[in-house]
């Protein structure tokens, strides 16, 4: 009897087994309860009775036979989620050291083990817009045991934060020491874009922190434990290596070589990660699932060619590299790689087939059970979604076959003309892959760093080349540079080249036109959005099947996301706002036609003053150009973060000083070079000058044309900025003679005054306080270093004195038909024209 035989189905790859891999579910579901604490913060027993009331539930229907028991099973395991994230990030023993810290800082005593590897700060080279040198500090976390307290030590617990200034200290992990300082809760961020250090603490389980102040009594070892700890062992063996390193290599790619390599970027300068950042590049210097993708490659090479059996050669590997992930410091993206290489040798172990997915998932929980709040970090992030798009993304570009004609050509060409084709072929896929994960993580990048290089669509494969043969002849320094040092001396040398091309490259590249643009705040909706259908397009079988449909829709979605970055906002509103960025300055002047007018931009720490707090403000208001940056004065603290806001922002035109330019101090001639080099016009005003910006009226009381003599302060200019019946003085570091010619003008009641040099009672007369009359004075200034003898002579007027330090940034913005003075750190609200000695409008935590 003859039947009709249908040919077999196609098996399923296992590439292609996502919602079948058992570990799937297992991971959305912990991950689930993990965000959900996250954003409600749930308490610790309630969600521990959530465990156990759902494991009941499922034993319960799983005994009945009910075939949604998994359902059960699943919510116990985000309730378990939620537990462990609750209980690693907001659970506090009873005697938790952040119990006692203050926000102000107070004097203490502690014991306790050093907890992970200090990192050594050096002393950074001669900058001309630093006031102070950087000097060498050690970095490090204590877990505490003991608080000293009116001559007896009580027992404590918890981690703190410690910074030993002055020095750089022989310590390692396991250490027993005893520090003296001022112990402090983590500040809060003081301006809306800034970054949260202390939810940055909080999420390494970090309640204080404790700055070690340069002094000999300061820090004691009690014991040398390193020896006792494996992890201490690790760190020794790191700055070993980290020693090597600057014995063999010149000092400009030490530090590239030592994060490359050992994940140690303490050597590094801000420059140079910027660099790296700025071309898309910087994950050739984090550890990272590439670095360990290239030393497996290798020693599977080296195990083959050593006739080193399969299962063999994948215990060996898994084993060198589990060790060289936790030697780098255990970091996210590198465990991720450690946990994915460990599932697929188990496999080849067990010789069991291995899914992807189930691999994907394991190296999910394996992070998140390490420590859950990982997940939420960006480096992690970025991992996952590269690996997620190169497996289940360009993985499935299959290769075709070669068609018959094809062949028959390829038999008439010449050798070298069919390798030639074959490598532009494969160097055509590399790049292909390189754009698709570009496109992939550049919004992630863009909505945590603010940027988008397009440069790495062209240098990252070789990139990946340089930093991979970086790091194998680096290792073949490290290994032999003890025992064969005339083998040292070729890897040296091979490894400066490697070094060299990468470091050549990465800078020439930057300078490319477009080769990036630094971006406003991503919108978290949107972001959301895209991932979700990013993860829908790799899992999801119907959509790959039609993905000619879905195509249009994720272009039009990219589209809006760049709509939404690039174009100007649309604020239509007048805002002044005094940045909190320490002792310094910068006044923000938002008019009600979105143009921003910047009133000095500097700080006593640093030019990094843009970076941390200036321009994470103007990305959260939506700016990418500012119209005018008014410089009040030739102090550092006043402008030295000018430069860097050229670099980030398109700059209308900078207003300066008389004097400014005649002032050439370093900083002054950098900043004035800055200015050529991009090309910006510049112009000087002086008293009286009046103009108008969208109805915002702009008036220079201070200085003249000439003088009056002595120091930059004297000078300061003095700006009257009025619009709808709101009147604020800006003063800058206004100080005698200067403070004395503008009291000789006409008496100026103003709404809102700048305490003039940074609150300093020497500026702040009763003079002033009489002549100015203002319903509020705002400090821009650092933490005090000393309680004024004199009395604050705004208070007999009834003046509100309002301080960034302690307050936050000081915002003045209209509310209806009324202007309101809102502090951001403390959340507090007054309205301008209310009754001075009244409460806040709204008060804040």
């Amino acid at each position: 009897m003859a039947t009709n035989s249908l040919p077999p189905l196609a098996a399923p790859k296992l590439r292609d087994l996502i919602w079948q891999a058992p570990l799937v579910p297992v991971a959305l579901a912990f991950t689930s309860g993990i965000i959900l604490d996250r954003i409600a913060s749930i308490r610790l027993p309630t969600s521990l009775a959530c465990v156990v009331a759902f494991v009941a539930a499922f034993v319960a229907s799983k005994r009945k036979g009910q075939t949604h028991a998994p359902v059960w099973l699943w919510l116990a395991l985000a309730a378990a989620g939620a537990s462990w994230h609750q209980w690693y990030r907001d659970s506090m023993a009873p005697n938790d050291i952040r119990l006692f810290a203050t926000a102000e800082g107070r004097p203490v005593r502690l014991r306790g083990i050093v907890d992970s590897e200090p990192v050594q700060v050096r002393d950074l080279a001669a900058d001309p817009l630093r006031s102070f040198a950087t000097k060498p500090a050690t970095r490090l976390t204590v877990r505490v045991r003991q608080l000293e307290h009116r001559s007896d030590w009580h027992p404590v617990s918890g981690l703190v934060q410690s910074t030993i200034a002055g020095k750089q200290m022989p310590l390692h992990v396991g250490d027993e020491i005893e520090l003296t300082g001022l112990l402090a809760l983590p500040p809060a961020p003081g301006n809306p874009g800034a970054f949260d250090y202390a939810e940055f603490l909080r999420d390494q389980g970090i309640g204080a922190t404790l700055h070690v102040p340069d002094a000999s009594d300061a820090v004691d070892v009690l014991r040398e434990g390193w020896p006792h700890s494996a992890w201490g062992w690790l760190a020794v063996l790191r700055a070993r290596g980290v020693t090597l390193l600057e014995e063999h290599l010149p000092a400009g790619q030490r530090g590239v070589a030592a994060a490359l390599l050992l994940g140690d970027g303490s050597a590094m300068t801000h420059d140079e990660w910027e660099q790296y950042l700025r071309t898309g590049v910087v994950h050739v210097l984090a550890i990272s699932g590439q670095h360990l993708v290239v030393l497996a490659a290798f020693l599977w090479f080296a195990c083959r060619v050593l006739h080193v059996r399969r299962r063999t050669a994948a215990l060996v590997i898994v084993l060198l590299l589990l060790g060289y992930a936790l030697l780098t410091g255990g970091r996210p993206p590198v465990m991720r790689a450690a946990w994915m290489v460990t599932a697929y040798a188990g496999g080849m172990i067990l010789r069991r087939p291995v899914l992807p997915a189930n691999t994907f998932a394991l190296a999910w929980l394996g992070v998140a059970a390490f420590n859950p709040t990982d997940i939420f970090n960006t480096g992690c992030q970025l991992s996952f979604v590269a690996v997620a798009v190169l497996i289940w993304g360009t993985g499935r570009w299959e290769a075709r076959e070669q068609d018959p004609l094809e062949k028959l050509i390829d038999e008439s060409r010449s050798w070298a003309t069919i390798v030639a084709i074959r490598f532009f072929r494969w160097l055509g896929w590399l790049y292909a892959v390189n754009a698709i994960v570009w496109l992939a993580v550049t919004p992630l990048i863009a909505a945590r760093y603010h940027v988008v290089s397009p440069v790495a669509l062209l240098i990252g494969p070789p990139m990946v080349l340089f930093s991979s043969l970086a790091l194998l002849l680096g290792f073949g320094l490290l290994l032999t540079a003890p025992v064969l040092p005339p083998l040292a001396a070729l890897f040296t040398v091979l490894t400066k080249a490697s070094l060299y091309l990468a470091d050549v490259l990465v800078r020439w590249s930057s300078g490319w036109p477009g080769a990036y643009s630094f971006v406003p705040d991503v919108p978290a909706w949107w972001l959301v959005v895209f991932y979700a259908g990013l993860l829908a397009c790799l899992s999801v079988p119907w959509l790959q099947g039609h993905w000619r449909r879905s195509l249009p829709l994720g272009v039009g979605w990219l589209a809006l996301g760049g709509f939404l970055v690039y174009w100007p906002p649309d604020h239509r509103d007048f805002r002044c706002t005094f940045l909190a960025v320490g002792h310094g300055g910068c006044t923000v002047i938002e008019t009600p036609q979105n143009r921003v007018i910047l009133y000095d931009a500097g700080a006593i720490t640093g030019p990094d003053v843009t970076r941390r707090h200036i321009a994470p403000f103007l990305w959260k208001r939506g700016y990418r150009r500012i119209d005018e940056i008014i410089v009040s004065h030739g102090d550092l603290d006043h402008f030295n973060g000018v430069p860097q806001l050229l670099e980030r922002f398109a700059v209308g035109r900078v207003t300066l000083t008389p004097s400014f330019a005649a002032h050439a101090t370093p900083g002054i001639s950098y900043t004035l070079r800055a200015l050529e080099r991009m090309g910006l016009p510049s112009r000087v005003v002086h008293a009286p000058a009046e103009w108008d910006v969208d109805g915002v009226h702009f008036e220079v009381l201070h200085p003249p044309a000439h003088g009056p003599a002595g120091v930059e302060n004297v000078r300061s200019l003095v700006l009257m900025v009025r619009h709808e019946g709101l009147t604020a003085l800006l003063t800058g570091d206004l100080q005698e003679p200067g403070l004395k010619r503008v009291l000789a003008l006409p008496s100026r009641p103003v709404d809102v005054l700048m305490a003039p040099h940074h609150g300093s009672r020497a500026s702040n007369t009763k003079e002033l306080a009489a002549w100015a009359r203002p319903k509020f004075v705002v400090s821009c200034q650092g933490p005090p270093t000393s309680v004024p003898k004199e009395p604050n002579p705004y208070e007999a007027l009834g003046s509100r004195w309002l301080s960034t330090w302690s307050q936050g940034a000081v915002t003045i913005r209209r509310d209806g038909n009324a202007w309101m003075v809102e502090t951001f750190a403390t959340r507090n609200q007054w309205e301008v024209g209310a009754d001075r000695s009244g409460l806040p409008f709204r008060e804040g935590r």
